[in-house]
């Protein structure tokens, strides 16, 4: 149950599930509003953070498979685990309220954090990135050699593509060009990137 903070008795308070600090209900609407907008930020974050890991194994592990030399160092696999995911990821999770997310009907109790949307959009864009990614290490290496060139142009066009695909991992469900809260509404992000 629900207690006033003030008004309210010890021993209801005691009892509740829920104390009222300022006897006010709106407050509950604003932590409800808030909680159903975590939710759907770390929902938006896990599609980044695992689009990203599916898509950086898979051009090792396909480029390996094929017999090809592998595509990245190790250098620039740390560089896009540390510093190119690390930032954009975390200004993800402190994405502005989106009202049409706080009008959505109450989510199941149960409901999982990775589900058919969420996995569907990772392997999506992982598949997209890997093979923008591989045509571009595969036009680049011409004479069958691996160069310098080869995999700095496969780098920037990897880190290009993640950086879009954390552009487009702004919302679930809305082109970034049509967010409610507008593009520039979270400056972390904008720094990040």
């Amino acid at each position: 149950g629900v207690a006033m903070g003030r008004s309210g008795t010890d021993v209801a308070k005691e009892a509740a599930d829920m104390v009222i600090m300022d006897d006010d209900f709106t407050t509950i609407m604003a932590a409800v509003e808030e909680g159903k907008c975590i939710f759907y930020n770390i929902k938006n974050f896990l599609t980044f953070q695992l689009s990203t890991s599916v898509a950086a194994l898979s051009i090792v592990a396909l480029a390996t498979m094929s017999g090809l030399p592998n595509p990245l160092n190790a250098m620039q696999i740390l560089w896009i685990n540390i510093i190119m995911d690390g930032p954009p990821a975390q200004s993800l999770g402190v994405e502005p309220v989106d009202p049409r997310v706080a009008a959505r009907p109450p989510r199941r109790k149960d409901e999982p954090i990775i589900d058919q949307l969420v996995m569907t959009r990772v392997l999506s864009s992982a598949m997209l990135i890997v093979l923008g990614t591989l045509w571009v290490y595969y036009r680049e290496m011409t004479d069958g050699e691996v160069t310098r060139r080869d995999t700095t142009m496969t780098f920037t066009t990897f880190v290009m593509f993640d950086m879009m695909n954390a552009v487009a991992c702004r919302s679930m469900d809305t082109p970034v060009y049509a967010l409610s809260q507008g593009f520039l509404s979270n400056t972390l992000f904008l720094y990040a990137g």
